[in-house]
């Protein structure tokens, strides 16, 4: 048996001869093999794209201010809200408004007694009686300096009674001055219970304070019933006008520039999911919750019907100040490939390549693309499901 031995310098000469010739054979082959279809491509022939209705578009900017959505809820406007208390410490006699009653500016709510109104009584006569007496005083005097200055013509008095007389008539006025103010002080004390000397009671009659409403509109809340024991400050009803009512949305802090007082918004609520309310942007909070980075915004939104309550969720639409060109395609255009979001970029001999974009806020059956096409690209506005669907249907999109 014969044994031939081969150096490692001619083993290694050999080895790349062969893979010359191989690179050789296969550049002859490439001369004579069709292009591959790129990775995320669809090849469709000209009666097949207009079987399947492909319509292509240029990409343009549009003008679109910047909405924002934050969720938020229906609450009464304080500036419309009297939450009625008790000014004295008394007992409710009676109530005349429950829960819903619809009620004028002063209508009457509840009676109460008390013993303060007795001693208000009380003062204010006792004042009007000296007043009175003051005036009867003040008229003597005036007399008597008539009198002692006929008697002085008369050689009958002396100047010194007449200063006297003078002097007697100058306390007198200011006694009565002091009485009037007095009576009117006690006028005010009893105006303060809601009481007018004009429709005093008579002497022993049971006075009773009336509890009457500041402004009109409907009973929310009835804390009180006949006998219920209070004192000053205990919250007796709760009277709102609900025909303008607040929506309170919080917004990030990052959004605060293209928000101000004024600006135009839209207010939606789950009883009317395709009715909007109109509102506008009357308050931004000046604190930021440190917990959530976002701070309350306060609308106003009227509400002549009384379809919406105090209480309701809502989502407020903020629209943005200034328009912003951005670029946008429409809805139909964006497809979703499993956690992509792609559009169909026409390419080579009837291809469509599938591209990554970053999509933003739907409006109007628009969408905005916030990365992945530039205005001026074509790209498939109408077919681009089809074209999913055979992207999809392909090795490449099984794989």
């Amino acid at each position: 048996m014969t044994v031939v031995h081969v150096s490692r310098a001619s083993l290694r000469l050999a080895l790349l001869a062969c893979v010359a010739s191989a690179a050789c054979t296969g550049a002859g082959k490439e001369e004579t093999v069709a292009p591959a279809t790129p990775k995320d491509a669809v090849a469709l022939s000209k009666p097949s794209e207009a079987l399947a209705g492909i319509t292509v578009g240029v990409v343009t900017t549009e003008a679109v201010a910047p909405r924002l959505e934050a969720v938020g809820t229906i609450a009464l406007d304080d500036t419309r809200t009297a939450r009625v208390g008790a000014l004295v410490e008394g007992v409710v006699a009676t109530t005349h408004a429950n829960v819903g009653d619809r009620v004028r500016h002063g209508a009457l709510l509840a009676g109460l007694h008390s013993h303060q109104v007795h001693d208000d009584w009380a003062d204010y006569r006792k004042a009007v009686a000296e007043r009175r007496r003051v005036e009867q005083a003040l008229a003597l005097a005036t007399e008597a300096v008539s009198r002692t200055e006929r008697l002085l013509a008369d050689s009958a008095a002396s100047p010194l009674e007449v200063e006297r007389a003078r002097a007697a008539r100058v306390a007198e006025t200011e006694q009565l001055e002091m009485a009037q103010a007095e009576v009117r002080r006690t006028e005010q004390s009893l105006e303060h219970l809601g009481l007018s000397v004009r429709d005093a009671a008579p002497r022993g009659a049971e006075e009773v304070i009336p509890v009457r409403t500041p402004q009109a509109g409907v009973v929310l809340e009835r804390l009180v019933t006949a006998g219920t024991a209070v004192t000053p400050g205990t919250p007796m009803f709760v009277v709102a006008d609900t025909s303008v009512l607040w929506a309170l949305a919080e917004i990030d802090e990052a959004s605060l520039a293209r928000v101000r007082v004024g600006l135009p918004v839209q207010v939606t609520v789950s009883a009317y999911p395709t009715e909007p309310f109109p509102a506008k942007v009357t308050l931004i909070g000046d604190t930021i919750n440190p917990s959530t980075r976002r701070v309350v915004v306060r609308c106003e939104v009227a509400n002549g019907a009384g379809r919406l309550k105090p209480g309701m969720f809502a989502r407020v639409q903020l629209e943005g100040v200034t328009p912003e060109p951005r670029v946008h395609v429409p809805v139909d255009a964006v497809q979703d490939l499993g956690e992509r979001r792609v559009v169909f970029v026409p390419g080579r001999d009837g291809q469509y390549v599938a591209r990554d974009v970053e999509t933003g806020e739907e409006r109007d059956g628009r969408v905005e693309i916030r990365r992945g096409l530039t205005a001026g690209e074509r790209v498939v506005m109408r077919g681009a499901f089809l074209l999913k669907s055979e992207l999809l249907a392909s090795p490449e999109g099984e794989e």
